[in-house]
């Protein structure tokens, strides 16, 4: 009797054992607001149809694309599916006010103790981050200010609706923008500049002395001069001195030079800009006496290949500080001051025309897409091939579209008086680098 009732607790004792194995290796212990919830490629539709309520304000297909997406990932992450997320942007694809589709390129970081696998949302990061998830969004209205989501497909297409895309070369091959000659430059070498005309075969001294040509805060280096400062081709070669305000020209490739003043009575100088439309018209653009974001500038012209300037004015009321400047012949110009910011709007391009060699200016406006308002806002000088101008604008001091690279591109057809969105210009290859 005794030895069957031991049989029976040590029976007993390994059914409990069991029984805990089974419930340690398949029981759901941990608190399912930290487990990560998988979700996978197949499975995330199952959690739609998703509906929301929208904003009377709501009225855009991006916007109301962002309250379904921006609803639908704090349900997941009330889950554990995710530990955060945030988006680069949303763009409308297809449809109208009753039917649509968007694209949604965005990021997800995956909550601690997440396995290096994917779940649906892409190659996790060390940092737990999963960057540049691409979901296209099929929504559709119901009555009033109801959306519902209908589905979702995954696309590995981080460029999807964005304009046409240009690399650097592309944009000036159409522009007709000649590459700059590499066998005529110059160099500084021994506290001496030179230049030359065949790749460095030959090489002639200018006759000035270094320190006048690299002033601080002039954005030289000791080996190079300030971008725009200078001019080397076969025709004409000149340099602008900081000896009061003075431009050091030749016409014979180096052989003889001519030592211009063009005025001694400017303030210190923080820009230089010189060129020359034509062999005998050119324009001087500098600028000085910088207090904060303020400073004067000034706009000499030649008409006789540099032997004689003088002062053809500049845009009145205008302070701004100059980020860019240049004529496209004796009579068209354009001066670029940068940023325009009113309160409590997104900056945009503050960029002036003059149509009479720089007697009268007037702000140009370039119209930025909805989209990209804030992000593209300093213009450069535009180009012109036959009738046709085209006008880059650069990403401000706070931009950071696709890394703050990538530049728009505005076209022309009256002389610059009115600029159309053309697209973006890529100098970098980050589009081409993201989508391999």
């Amino acid at each position: 009797m005794k030895t069957t009732k031991s049989r029976l607790i040590i029976f007993s004792s390994i059914l409990i054992v069991l029984f805990i194995i089974f419930q340690l290796f398949n029981g759901d212990h941990e608190n399912p607001n930290t487990k990560p919830v998988e979700v996978k490629k197949e499975d995330i539709n199952i959690k739609l149809p998703y509906t929301i309520q929208v904003e009377e304000s709501d009225q855009k297909p991006e916007t109301i694309a962002y309250r379904i997406w921006f609803d639908f990932m704090n349900q997941l992450e009330s889950e554990g599916a995710i530990a955060s997320k945030s988006f680069t942007r949303f763009t409308k694809l297809s449809g109208d006010e009753n039917y649509f589709i968007a694209a949604v390129v965005f990021q997800v970081q995956l909550p601690e103790g997440t396995p290096k696998i994917d779940y649906g949302w892409g190659k996790m990061q060390d940092d737990r981050v999963v960057p540049n998830i691409v979901w296209k969004l099929s929504i559709k209205k119901e009555e009033n200010l109801t959306y519902t989501l209908t589905n979702i497909e995954r696309i590995t297409d981080t460029q999807i609706g964005l304009p046409p895309v240009q690399m650097m070369e592309e944009y000036r091959k159409k522009a007709g923008i000649e590459e700059p000659s590499k066998s005529i430059k110059y160099e500084i070498k021994d506290d001496k500049l030179r230049v030359t005309y065949d790749g460095g075969e030959k090489w002639r001294v200018v006759p000035v002395a270094v320190e006048n040509l690299l002033s601080s805060g002039l954005g030289g280096t000791d080996q190079q001069l300030m971008n725009g400062s200078y001019v080397i081709t076969p025709e004409i070669t000149a340099f602008v001195l900081n000896k009061g305000l003075t431009v050091l020209v030749s016409r014979d490739k180096g052989k003889s030079w001519n030592e211009v003043l063009v005025s001694d009575q400017l303030p210190s100088l923080r820009l230089r800009l010189l060129g020359f439309t034509s062999d005998k018209d050119g324009f001087l653009i500098v600028t000085g006496d910088k207090t904060m974001s303020w400073e004067a500038h000034f706009v000499f012209k030649t008409n006789d290949g540099g032997e004689t300037w003088y002062n053809a004015g500049s845009v009145k009321d205008v302070y701004s500080l100059v980020t860019d400047g240049g004529f496209i012949d004796d009579q068209l110009g354009f001066i670029s001051f940068g940023e325009l910011r009113y309160e409590a709007q997104s900056p945009i391009p503050n960029l002036y025309r003059t149509i009479d060699g720089g007697a009268n200016w007037e702000r140009v406006e370039v119209p930025i897409p909805e989209e990209y308002q804030g992000y593209f806002t300093i213009a450069e000088i535009p180009t012109f091939h036959g009738t046709e101008g085209t006008l880059l604008v650069n990403q401000g001091p706070q931009g950071d579209y696709l890394g703050g690279k990538v530049l728009a591109k505005f076209t022309s057809q009256d002389q610059g008086k009115t600029w159309s969105f053309a697209g973006l210009v890529d100098p970098d290859g980050v589009l081409r680098d993201r989508k391999n």
